[in-house]
């Protein structure tokens, strides 16, 4: 079996993961509680203390046929608290995914107050296998 690769990408800039801050969990029911925590701040940002963070609180994933997931889309946003975080909290838009050996991904987009466009992410977390850290 392949390592999972964990990764917080913004564009191309690959920021790691903070394992320690970030948590994943997902109940017998398919509902994902996800934090995942970058291991440091994007290089071209200047104006915040903290590396950005993502979130996802009492996301229910369905299967669609093809993937376990789920759309993340302005209906869903409106009922679940999902959101990046890098001073402010921003909405995202895209697809969250659970994969083969326990890896929880999202691949979408964020709108940062002040930035001209927005921001293509990449975020991938493996958690729950044995080897892997306790917690993640």
């Amino acid at each position: 079996m392949g390592r999972v690769e964990n990764r917080f990408r913004i564009d191309d800039d690959d920021l790691g993961i903070d394992l320690r801050a970030s948590s994943v969990s997902l109940g017998s029911d398919g509902v994902v509680d996800a934090t995942v925590v970058a291991a440091r701040l994007p290089g071209a940002v200047d104006w915040a203390d903290d590396p950005p963070r993502l979130h996802f609180r009492d996301v229910p994933l369905r299967f669609d046929g093809a993937t376990f997931g789920a759309t993340v889309d302005d209906d869903l946003l409106d009922e679940h608290e999902i959101d990046f975080t890098l001073v402010d909290h921003d909405d995202v838009h895209g697809v969250l995914s659970l994969g083969a050996g326990d890896r929880l991904r999202f691949v979408g987009t964020v709108h940062v107050g002040g930035e001209p466009k927005a921001w293509r992410l990449d975020v991938s977390i493996g958690f729950g296998a044995p080897g892997r850290t306790p917690g993640v």
